[in-house]
């Protein structure tokens, strides 16, 4: 593995949830010889996207902030695009919409609204990385990848849980789940992600017919199976007219 790549799995390692490490703790969870550790959190940190704190241990730097908001103005006016379209539909039906894509085996959210009803779902935080068979953007977008990335993803995760319960991967069941939602072109969860809570996604398509993110919209399990053709409906017309904007506008 190239150093580059054993810097990213570093960076791989801070999530909201554990903004700090220290040199034994990334050694520890890379499995890997503390002096190597050491050598990378330098590297980064010389590189501005670590900073050592006065404790001698790491935080993000400011130049992965400025990275983000580089990425965010420059990234085909995805979130720009869309943002409206999902304010429109989450005030139609009072429930939270988010986007999300995939990267290198996880699911990032990078945008959401929440709905105004006091019991719209709050949903996954933004910018963190999830377990895409979780969730219904997750397997949406999993359903066009090739079929030997899939048996990665398989081979990878299969035996690991899940961050929403006890959940496992079975790779048969993933398999078929797969092939309906490419057929269907929608995709469905029921508390599979987050407890009690229903979702459907559709797809962003961009200009050469690749899907490029998930439009997906979530409310309280029992709402959500009254209204499950409307908001099926509604996310689906939505993301088509994302995509049409994006298309008309030559981004993405």
């Amino acid at each position: 593995m190239s150093t580059i790549a054993k810097a990213g799995r570093v960076l791989d390692l801070y999530t909201p949830g554990s903004p700090v490490w220290g040199v034994s703790e990334v050694a520890t969870a890379l499995q890997m010889p503390r002096s190597t550790a050491h050598s990378l959190l330098a590297g980064l940190t010389e590189a501005g996207l670590l900073h050592q704190s006065r404790r001698g241990r790491y935080e993000l730097g400011w130049r992965a902030f400025e990275l983000g908001q580089i990425h965010r103005m420059t990234s085909g006016g995805l979130i720009e695009t869309a943002h409206p379209v999902m304010q429109e539909i989450s005030r139609r039906h009072s429930e939270s919409v988010c986007m999300a894509v995939y990267d290198r085996q996880a699911l990032i959210f990078i945008d959401k609204v929440v709905g105004d009803d006091p019991l719209s779902v709050v949903g996954p935080r933004i910018g963190m990385r999830y377990e895409p068979h979780t969730f219904a953007s997750g397997r949406l977008l999993m359903a066009h990848l090739p079929a030997a990335e899939i048996e990665d993803y398989i081979r990878t995760t299969s035996s690991q849980r899940t961050r929403s319960g006890n959940a496992v991967v079975r790779p048969q069941v993933l398999r078929d789940q797969l092939v309906r939602i490419r057929n269907d072109e929608l995709s469905y969860d029921d508390g599979g992600a987050i407890l009690d809570v229903g979702c459907v996604a559709a797809r962003l398509i961009g200009r050469h017919g690749q899907p490029i993110a998930s439009l997906s919209i979530s409310a309280p399990s029992r709402r959500f199976q009254e209204n499950r053709v409307r908001l099926s409906e509604s996310v689906k017309a939505a993301a088509a007219t994302i995509s049409r904007r994006l298309r008309e506008h030559g981004q993405m």
